[in-house]
């Protein structure tokens, strides 16, 4: 069995349409995912079938503002404090990080496929997501899992180029990826989110509950 650095889920927006939807959660089945979240609450008899077709992967609602340990910006100090606050408080249950995400083979294909997404509009991976090309991506899933994550819940631009997408991140907490995460950082490199994002005031870590 493969090593895997962390759980990956998805979210399906309620923009997607129905057949779509389906081939989304059968790739997310077929590539090992743990979940995928849904946005809207759909009807009994779409739910029954996106999760026949999603096995072995959970078809699960969306997360919600009250969903405790559960950590919404790619900043791996907040996720080291939320950490350190559920172990002091012996509080249970998985530490997710739940963000937008856009990656790409080049800088531009990330930014294109986010820029594509009228969703991001008012929360671009850039700003508080996993953004960059797959290496720089990798260096920011490290440096969470490094912080303490258990798992990310990631919010995909999903119009197009599906099956590439999903790969790519799926491969972010798979094959080379969990080799990396006990080799030592060096110093004279900077960590991987710096290089892209202006961190908002993180100063206090939201509350776990």
């Amino acid at each position: 069995m493969k090593r895997q650095l962390l759980t990956l889920a998805i979210t399906l927006p309620t923009t997607v349409p129905a057949a779509t939807a389906l081939t989304i959660v059968t790739m997310a089945g077929r590539l090992g995912l743990s979940a995928v979240h849904l946005a809207g609450s759909g009807d009994q008899q779409t739910r029954a079938r996106l999760a026949a077709a999603a096995r072995p992967a959970q078809i699960l609602p969306a997360l919600s503002a009250e969903t405790p340990n559960v950590v919404r910006i790619n900043d791996p100090t907040v996720v080291a404090q939320v950490r350190s606050q559920l172990e002091a408080e012996g509080l249970p249950g998985p530490l997710l990080v739940a963000i937008p995400a856009s990656i790409g083979r080049t800088m531009s294909e990330a930014s294109a496929r986010a820029d594509l997404d009228p969703r991001f509009e008012l929360g671009h991976p850039r700003d508080l997501g996993l953004f960059g090309t797959f290496e720089q991506a990798q260096g920011q899933v490290l440096a969470l899992a490094r912080a303490g994550a258990d798992g990310l819940v990631l919010d995909l631009p999903l119009s197009r180029d599906v099956a590439d997408v999903l790969a790519q991140v799926k491969a972010l907490v798979v094959g080379a990826t969990p080799l990396l995460v006990d080799r030592p950082l060096q110093r004279a490199v900077a960590p991987p989110r710096t290089v892209f994002y202006g961190t908002p005031n993180s100063s206090n870590p939201p509350s776990p509950r």
